[in-house]
């Protein structure tokens, strides 16, 4: 009798209809970006957006202000697309003017010593103290933008720099206003400005000066 019973009850639990679940929606992902298009974001840039702190712009209305940080929109570093990183131009090297260094006792040009090396070297930075990215109250050396300085017994001055971001909006310019502004400097036969993208620029590389200026911590 005992076995009939639990027959009847595999039975009937075989043949009960059983409940499906539906898994719930999920969220909807943003289209992939176009490797090819210079504009467009990494497409995990477009799910870290919170919704409720985008504004829509109506169509034909002018650009919204920059905020007040100005570092907040550069995007991070070193993730602009390759066609764009390229499209920065390199400026082009001007000759050597040995007319600029001192003079030995003939009246001819002579290179610097290493003392006079160390003093221009000296000059060189705090030029670089006097540029500033415009959008940004601290000057590119505080910055952390200057990777290296260097300054041969010729005269010739080489500096590797980086940008916020290769999207900087001063990426055109501002190699050619740090090299003009050098070149004015006495004894500079030859100034270079070479922007390079790695390492990255991050906010650690900002002096403690620049961090408490933008109120980076």
């Amino acid at each position: 009798m005992a076995n009939i019973i639990t027959r009847v009850a595999r039975f009937l639990l075989r043949s009960a209809p059983r409940e499906t679940t539906t898994a719930a929606p999920g969220p909807t992902m943003p289209p992939t970006a176009n490797p090819t298009d210079p504009v467009s974001q990494p497409q995990g840039a477009a799910r870290l957006v919170d919704p409720a702190r985008v504004t829509p712009v109506a169509e034909g209305a002018a650009t919204p202000p920059v905020p007040d940080n100005p570092l907040a929109n550069r995007g991070a570093p070193g993730q602009a697309p390759k066609s764009l990183r390229d499209s920065i131009p390199q400026t082009e090297p001007v000759p050597p003017d040995p007319s600029r260094l001192p003079r030995d006792a003939q009246g001819n040009p002579r290179n610097l010593t290493f003392d006079e090396a160390r003093k221009l070297k000296d000059a060189v930075v705090a030029t670089l103290r006097t540029i500033f990215d415009p959008e940004i109250p601290v000057n590119i050396y505080e910055l952390g933008l200057v990777y290296n300085v260097s300054v041969g017994v010729d005269g010739a001055v080489d500096i590797r720099m980086t940008l916020t971001s290769p999207a900087c909006p001063v990426a055109g310019t501002l190699p050619g206003d740090v090299e003009r502004k050098l070149r004015a400097l006495d004894w500079v036969t030859a100034a270079r400005v070479t922007l390079v993208w790695d390492p990255p620029w991050t906010k650690a590389m900002m002096s403690e000066a620049a961090k408490l200026e933008l109120n980076v911590m």
